[in-house]
């Protein structure tokens, strides 16, 4: 047999079973990430199903093409199965050192045998003391162990390459995990030449890491577990997530839990300004792998890589469209201290000014009937003014923000707006929104992110190419930016369409914890200072009478 022949013989045989990763030259890299059920049972069963259930994916042929793959936060383990996590400068590979929990092991070695990169988030644990840990807000528990909230990275060889601990923990965390006085800043290179950061959830919301990452380090790609509580009208899982790369212009890959009737469902795959590549968001729990090619936006010098044109419906009004009722949803409270204004019933035309003190927004409103039945209920709905710091995130932490927003109530009265009628109730699109332009001049700040908002009947933002979002002055400049925000597709049933801003409140929030109350300081109320006061008098006259007996 020929020699060169036994030698294309066997370098194929090598081949076989290998799997090529993208190229650095190539102008795009393949992305997963699931959306996960979050399973039930024991705390060791849970561990054991998950850990089952991501080997499935990672070793199932939908995952062949893939370059990096996204699970979700809060869905593999937890605070009775935590595992200690080493440090990239390590270069530790769990899967042939096994001083981990056995999880990390075994999905080490599920990675190296696909050779891909994939994100785990876990409930790490880390040994602490009187020398020796992490510099954290909380003091060191008691048993000398703290636990953190972790991503953890494996490259293609199921080696530790990236590590982050979550920075903004949300409500019940705080009482288990730890949290570092100086965040992580989690940045890692892959073989495909596309440099990544991570996060987890709630930092989602706030400047350090998420947007220190973008701003100083120059990342264009975020890898995101979540485990998302969606709220209305302005923070749903998918609508956020899209808001938030659209505004910063950055590659996302969103991973969340998925337990709809506690408000936790949204995933997708996100590429800036060009919008969602696959999202999605369910009434029913469901574990689904979704795929995207996603363009390259850094480190990569050739010929862009062309999205396949979109195609959108063409729109036809309709009285009865597909709505998401068994998805559970927070109320945002803060709208209730927003200036706003309540729209006629069968309005067709409004052209409104509205101001928050200073701030304001500009409103057109153009709607044209579609029919009506005494059988179907319709959403009334409101404009919205609102610049200032009286406002939180989810009741959690304090925020600052300003807002331009037209969203839906299920009546006149505002209590109802951030709501959505039950299944139970029959509704129809009595109108359909022809045109809606939105405008406001939103201040200058060191500290910003001005991002669209619009979310539909199914709990989906709109498709980027049904609106127009303009900056005059771009917002990542720091002056006065006017935001032009206008539908250019007729649109049936909209529950959101506006423009939200973060502004990053440096206002601390210290959680109810006791290591991050104010002793002394001036957060104390009225009546203890007056104690404080008379305290201090006693003090000073207890001082003067002691020097006058000295001096007899």
């Amino acid at each position: 047999m020929n020699v060169n022949v036994i030698r294309l013989f066997l370098l194929a045989t090598l081949l076989v079973g290998t799997k090529q990763l993208s190229l650095r030259t190539e102008s795009s890299y393949n992305a997963g990430v699931v959306e996960f059920t979050v399973l039930t049972g024991t705390p060791s069963d849970r561990v054991l199903e998950a850990t089952q259930e991501f080997i499935r994916i990672i070793e199932s042929n939908d995952t062949d093409d893939l370059d990096i793959l996204v699970f979700p936060e809060y869905v593999l383990n937890n605070r009775e199965l935590p595992t200690f996590v080493p440090h990239p400068s390590q270069n530790v590979t769990p899967c042939f050192v096994p001083d981990y929990e056995l999880f990390l092991v075994e999905l080490s070695c599920a990675t190296r045998a696909r050779g891909f990169y994939v994100l785990l988030n876990v409930i790490e644990k880390e040994l602490c003391g009187q020398n020796y840990g992490s510099k954290t807000w909380n003091p060191c528990p008691a048993d000398g162990v703290r636990l953190f909230n972790t991503n953890v990275v494996l490259d293609p060889k199921g080696r530790v390459v990236s590590r982050y601990r979550k920075s903004h923990l949300w409500r019940g965390e705080y009482r288990y995990h730890s949290v570092l006085q100086e965040p992580d800043m989690a940045t890692f290179e892959t073989d495909f030449g596309v440099t990544f950061g991570h996060f987890i959830c709630f930092d989602m919301l706030f400047y350090e890491p998420a947007m220190r990452l973008i701003v100083e380090r120059n990342v264009t790609d975020i890898l995101y577990p979540t485990y998302w509580f969606s709220e209305l009208p302005f923070l749903g899982a998918v609508q956020l997530q899209e808001g938030w790369s659209f505004a910063n212009d950055v590659n996302l890959l969103a991973a969340d839990g998925s337990k709809p009737d506690g408000r936790t469902t949204g995933s997708g795959i996100y590429a800036g300004r060009q919008g969602r590549l696959e999202a999605v968001i369910f009434e029913q729990a469901t574990t689904k792998l979704l795929k995207a090619r996603v363009p390259k936006k850094s480190h990569y010098s050739g010929n862009a890589y062309e999205l396949p044109p979109k195609i959108l419906p063409i729109f036809r009004p309709q009285l009865v469209t597909k709505r998401y009722t068994e998805l559970a949803t927070h109320r945002d409270y803060n709208v209730d201290i927003f200036q706003t204004q309540l729209l006629e019933m069968d309005f067709l035309n409004a052209t409104q000014r509205l101001c928050h003190n200073e701030f304001c927004c500009d409103f057109q409103v153009l709607r044209r009937p579609i029919g009506s039945s005494g059988d179907y209920a319709a959403y009334r709905y409101r404009l919205a003014a609102y610049r200032g710091n009286e406002t939180t995130f989810i009741r959690v932490d304090r925020s600052e923000q300003a807002i331009c927003a037209i969203f839906a109530c299920t009546t006149e009265h505002l209590l109802s707006c951030g709501r959505i009628f039950p299944a139970s109730q029959n509704v129809a699109n009595k109108h359909y929104f022809e045109q809606i332009h939105i405008s406001g001049v939103f201040p200058a700040a060191a500290r910003r992110l001005i991002m669209p908002s619009t979310l539909d009947g199914v709990m989906l933002p709109l498709d980027v190419a049904q609106y127009s979002f303009v900056e005059s002055t771009p917002a990542k400049e720091l002056q006065d930016t006017r935001i032009q925000m206008q539908l250019t597709q007729p649109k049936n049933d909209l529950l959101t369409f506006g423009i939200w801003a973060n502004y990053f409140s440096a206002l601390p929030t210290n959680h109810n914890l006791n290591h991050l109350q104010s002793v002394g300081g001036s957060s104390e109320s009225s009546g203890s200072s007056g104690a404080s006061n008379t305290t201090t008098a006693l003090s000073m006259l207890c001082c003067l009478l002691l020097a006058l007996a000295l001096k007899v």
